[in-house]
């Protein structure tokens, strides 16, 4: 009855409210602190398990902090701490009342901003719909995951340009007939990540185990 009928191991932990800090924007970025510092901006990431699953990519791959929407997002609950598997309790959180205002003031300190540019590969955002169009514009550059598509629809990985043409409605004719045209929220964020920074971690691997690429 306590824990509503989840799932609970034969174990109920009554905590404090987990702590969560509100800001305004990103501090300007620093040349000694903030060269190669990522941050991951979730714009109304609604379902509980998917905020727990990034917290936890997050967490794994060395994500400085994650900022959340104060509305229309999934909050900090046991659902989430459960999914994030205790990372919840290691990872920096913040959380801000306008999105579009935070991006746009943290554009302007320095930080380089990128957001998903349209529904079919959406990420860091509402698994529904995608990113808000008054977010998007708030993004320094739009980026997109390529997929198993037709060689004369995809592009070099991440470009922004790409990004754009391909949220045009001849191509949405095209995604239509996909049986699996998106990302999980949480999966394409994971994916994200690691784009930016994972690659930072090569050679960081523990004595006896030898880094592959995918091809291998």
């Amino acid at each position: 009855m306590v824990v509503d009928n989840r799932p609970h191991q034969g174990l109920v932990l009554d905590a404090s409210p987990h702590e969560i800090v509100k800001i305004m924007e990103l501090e300007p970025v620093s040349i000694e602190e903030g060269k190669g510092s990522l941050w991951v901006a979730l714009d109304e990431v609604t379902d509980p398990q998917n905020l727990g699953a990034i917290i936890r990519f997050a967490y794994y791959f060395g994500v400085s902090n994650i900022v959340l929407c104060a509305y229309n997002s999934a909050w900090l609950s046991g659902v989430v701490s459960k999914a994030s598997a205790g990372s919840l309790e290691l990872m920096e959180l913040r959380y801000c009342k306008n999105m579009m205002q935070s991006l746009v003031s943290s554009a302007e300190n320095g930080w380089r901003v990128l957001g998903g540019s349209c529904t079919y590969y959406s990420f860091l955002c509402s698994e529904s719909t995608g990113l808000r169009p008054l977010v998007e514009r708030s993004c320094t550059q739009l980026v997109r995951i390529p997929g198993n598509i037709p060689s004369d629809a995809n592009t070099s990985e991440f470009d922004s340009e790409s990004a754009r043409s391909n949220c045009e409605s001849s191509d949405k004719e095209f995604w239509s007939f996909l049986a699996v045209e998106s990302l999980n929220v949480s999966v394409a964020t994971g994916v994200l990540i690691h784009h930016l920074i994972g690659k930072n971690l090569e050679g960081s691997s523990p004595k006896g185990y030898r880094q592959t690429n995918a091809a291998e």
